[in-house]
């Protein structure tokens, strides 16, 4: 606080304090007092005023310069109050009374919602639990009546329009069963920190369990998996999470496969060292695809919660939940994502993990 906002501030009682001199002047002429006399008392009157006016200047300085300071370094100003003392003057008392009543309010608030968020993701990740019961037994009962129908020789004419409704059905149960997976990851991932175990992974056994966990999903859409170079490359993550991340892009493949791709659609693994030896060794892992691709205008967007783009309107199953999932969870894993496309020629993403496992969760 500057000695001019602070004198500005005390305006009106220094305009009734200049106004009770000139009345003590007039007062003090009327009794016939002589003019060095009258002067004498004005500058007595004078000099105190000043010290009035510099001993409260600089008992409530310390205080509003301590408040300013740490509101301009603070992140969370729900910590203000507990970071400066309570002043001595009824003007600052008010004040921080009020910092602390509202720090108080937003702090229950705060707790509130943690307390609601935390109980609806325990409710999301019980639902999903719940839910694969159900789906297992369906797919289960549709592959029994699968080998029935396979077995059953008593009219074939019957029995050959039912099998592949019965497939069709188990793919969307699949496809099901996919969401909720989604889903549950979603879930988890508010606090990943308390699930998330980093060790020591070969880029090859987590592509490869990526690949088998959606294999069904490929073959329907006729994707041939490529593994390429340097996937005998290790890294530090968690490779449940991965596998996951792996899984997402690979749906995606399959979902946006190019009408009259040349040769056939294929998804290409590949993984890199760079800057070894340097600060900023990491391995690269780069999943590409020769699918639709998207346009220039989207790639920017392509990881934004919700957003479609012109794929979306093509293909009226995108949710634009896959991409964004996966750049969420790679930012709390401390893994970089990079994108690129190219409109009907490739689309890929790009992980990098670092070298050095205790730059995770730096973030």
């Amino acid at each position: 606080m500057r000695l001019g906002s602070y004198i500005r501030s005390r305006v009106p009682e220094l305009l009734v304090l200049v106004a009770l001199e000139l009345l003590l002047v007039l007062v003090l002429r009327i009794s016939g007092m002589g003019a060095d006399f009258v002067a004498f008392v004005c500058s007595i009157v004078l000099v105190s005023a000043v010290v009035v006016v510099a001993l409260g200047f600089a008992r409530e300085r310390g205080f509003w310069d301590s408040l300013s300071e740490t509101c301009s370094s603070l992140d969370n100003a729900r910590l203000l109050p507990e970071l400066i003392d309570r002043p001595e003057f009824p003007e600052g008392q008010a004040a921080y009374d009020a910092l602390v009543s509202v720090a108080k309010s937003a702090n229950d608030e705060v707790a509130e919602q943690r307390r609601f968020v935390e109980e609806y993701r325990a409710y999301v990740e019980t639902w999903v639990h719940e839910a694969k019961s159900p789906i297992t037994a369906a797919r289960l009962a549709l592959s029994n009546l699968e080998e029935d129908a396979d077995t059953c020789a008593v009219c074939p004419r019957e029995v050959e329009p039912v099998v592949p409704r019965l497939r069709s059905v188990e793919d969307e149960l699949a496809r099901v069963e996919r969401y909720v997976e989604q889903a549950l990851f979603y879930a988890r991932s508010e606090t990943l920190e308390r699930d998330f175990l980093v060790r020591s992974h070969s880029l090859r056994e987590m592509v490869a369990s990526a690949i088998k966990a959606n294999a069904n999903l490929l073959i329907a859409a006729g994707v041939t998996p490529r593994l390429g170079e340097g996937l005998d490359l290790k890294v530090f993550t968690d490779d449940k999470w991965l596998v996951f991340m792996l899984g997402q892009l690979l749906q995606n493949t399959a979902r946006y496969v190019r009408p009259g791709c040349e040769g056939w659609p294929q998804v290409w693994f590949d993984a890199r060292l760079l800057d070894e030896g340097l600060a900023n060794e990491r391995v690269e892992l780069t999943v590409r695809d020769n699918g639709c691709g998207v346009s220039a205008a989207d790639l920017p967007r392509v990881l934004e919660r919700g957003f479609t783009g012109d794929n979306g309107r093509t293909h009226k199953q995108s949710t634009g939940l896959g991409l964004w999932l996966v750049a969420r969870l790679a930012q709390k894993m401390g893994v970089s994502v990079a994108v690129d496309s190219a409109e009907d020629e490739f689309f890929s993403v790009t992980f990098g993990f670092p070298a050095n496992k205790m730059h995770y969760f730096e973030g």
